[in-house]
């Protein structure tokens, strides 16, 4: 009888890399959520940068949001938090003190639909071992 022999080392290192990969493309799907015009927004807008925007739209308007992500990863976890101060009302929605209803936009959910991440992780793995 043959006996097989597993390289341990390179075994968590091909996991590694290619969670790191799956990582970064999770991520890049949730940025890209918030930039697709696919939010409906119940009134018109005049944005900082001077556009006029109704209905469907981006939510990425001057950037804070999208640029307030950070990533967080543990040996087999990540983490995605978006820091800006109206991070929370842009996702869940809410309802202002004078009752206007602002709507929610989960990025968060278009991007895991978006992105296939155990068909990366398999992809990368399978070029690493």
């Amino acid at each position: 009888m043959s006996k097989i022999s597993i390289d341990q080392s390179k075994l968590n290192s091909a996991i590694n890399k290619a969670f790191d990969v799956v990582v970064e493309v999770q991520g890049e799907a949730f940025q890209n959520a918030l930039m697709d015009d696919i939010w409906e927004w119940p009134r018109e807008t005049l944005r900082q940068n001077s556009d006029l925007v109704g209905s469907p739209r981006d939510i990425y308007d001057t950037g804070e949001l999208y640029d307030s992500l950070v990533i967080a990863r543990s040996a087999n976890a990540a983490e995605y938090t978006w820091e800006s101060d109206h991070a929370a009302i842009a996702h869940d929605g809410a309802t202002t003190k004078n009752g206007t209803e602002l709507p929610a936009r989960p990025w968060t959910k278009v991007g895991l639909e978006e992105c296939d991440a155990a068909g990366i992780m398999q992809q990368q793995l399978d070029k690493l071992l």
